[in-house]
């Protein structure tokens, strides 16, 4: 009689285990797919941010169409609008943003033949418009060529709210193209005597720079070809920024063209992408 009531009680004792068991397990699949309420919002996924785009003035139209067209990559479905301003500042805008154009290009385009101070006062007040145009606080830009000379002057002189989160300078002359000034295939920074006026210039005025702002110089190495701009004057702008920011790269592409074969490298939409993102 002891030995059934034993037996009794341990098999009511397994089936409640058993039952618990069943309970617990129908109650973590409901918490599993239960719907969880989303408690942060990434708020950088929505808030427009612009690339401008501040190109060398002696670039044919389709150069700028190629040059940009690899720097949209993988973001292609972005609006690319024109914002140009004269040399007595009347600014004029060509196209018009889209409601879900939160990465659009504006394309700058200043008067030629101004001296740097001149057109870095009219670039700040170009890009102030384009900021009560299209509705934006913070930008990126991103020069090829001589634009990167007056990129680097903007940001010399400009006030911080209107300094670019990340800077790009490609393929651009800061110390010149003459080849007794620069070492062709040189890396290091260029020997003070060796230094342009421009470049001294601009190595002077660094500290005035937003150390906030993130820097990228890109250049182009031709191999076995003529190389117009020697890698040493393209990649000086370390003497400018390297010691001021605290987010200072430089990146060196390679091609079997000159250095305008930049315009062309795949590789130019990737390097950029992957830095500003």
């Amino acid at each position: 009689m002891k030995a059934t009531t034993k037996q009794v009680l341990t098999g009511a004792t397994w089936l409640v285990v058993l039952l618990a068991m069943i309970g617990g397990t129908m109650l973590w699949q409901q918490q599993v797919h239960k719907s969880k309420p989303v408690t942060t919002i990434t708020v950088t996924s929505t808030e427009r941010i612009p690339m401008v785009l501040l190109l060398d003035d002696h670039l044919t139209h389709n150069q700028i169409q190629q040059l940009t067209a690899h720097i949209q990559n993988s973001s292609a479905t972005q609006t690319l609008v024109t914002a140009k301003i004269t040399a007595t500042g009347t600014v004029t805008f060509k196209g018009q943003l889209l409601n879900s154009d939160n990465r659009p290009y504006i394309q700058v385009q200043l008067p030629k033949n101004l001296d740097s101070n001149r057109q870095t006062h009219l670039l700040k007040q170009l890009l102030t418009a384009a900021r009560q145009q299209f509705k934006f606080r913070r930008f990126n830009l991103v020069s090829y060529g001589r634009g990167g000379l007056t990129a680097t002057n903007y940001v010399e002189h400009t006030t911080t709210s209107l300094s670019p989160q990340h800077l790009v300078l490609m393929a651009t002359p800061f110390n010149g193209t003459s080849r007794q000034s620069n070492n062709c295939r040189q890396t290091m920074p260029v020997a003070a005597e060796s230094q342009t006026a421009t470049l001294a210039k601009l190595i002077a005025h660094r500290h005035t720079i937003d150390s906030k702002m993130q820097v990228l110089i890109v250049a182009g190495k031709a191999i076995k070809a003529d190389q117009p701009l020697p890698l040493q004057s393209a990649l000086a702008g370390q003497s400018i920024f390297k010691l001021v920011v605290k987010v200072y790269q430089q990146k060196v592409l390679r091609s079997w063209r000159t250095q305008s074969g930049l315009l062309n490298n795949r590789q130019i939409g990737n390097t950029i992408q992957t830095f500003i993102n």
